[in-house]
């Protein structure tokens, strides 16, 4: 009886242990990183710059993008999460051709590069951010 007492306890520590280990509160530059993603891309940035042709503008955006991807693919990858550095690698390559698509003055290179951008931001967040009760967000 004991020992089926011991067990479960150990067991409970053990999947409580592994709940709390899952979750991890972003670091404060990770945070940074994923607020300038989306202030970079929202109406007052790249929306903006490109309905106004502001090709120098959005090589802008496109810079802050690549730099800001840099940051996610080297957070996940030390992690050993394969698809989370997927989509950090995915939104390094849209960012680079956005770059390149606005200073080539390319409206369809632009909106292809940006149409590629938005799901790298959404299908990490679907797989790899949770929403706490207190409605901050940890790494799940």
């Amino acid at each position: 009886m004991r020992r089926t007492h011991a067990w479960s306890v150990l067991a409970m520590t053990v999947a409580l242990g592994l709940t709390v280990a899952a979750g991890e509160k972003p670091s404060a530059e990770l945070q940074n990183a994923m607020k300038s993603n989306a202030a970079t891309t929202g109406a007052m940035g790249l929306r903006a710059h490109t309905a106004a042709k502001d090709y120098d503008a959005i090589a802008k955006d496109a810079a802050t993008l690549k730099t800001n991807y840099a940051l996610f693919e080297t957070f996940w990858t030390t992690r050993k999460v394969e698809d989370a550095v997927g989509f950090a690698k995915a939104g390094a390559k849209a960012a680079a051709d956005l770059e390149a698509a606005a200073k080539a003055k390319d409206d369809a290179g632009i909106a292809t590069a940006t149409a590629a951008i938005t799901p790298t931001c959404g299908g990490c967040h679907m797989a790899h951010r949770e929403r706490m009760p207190d409605m901050t967000f940890e790494i799940k």
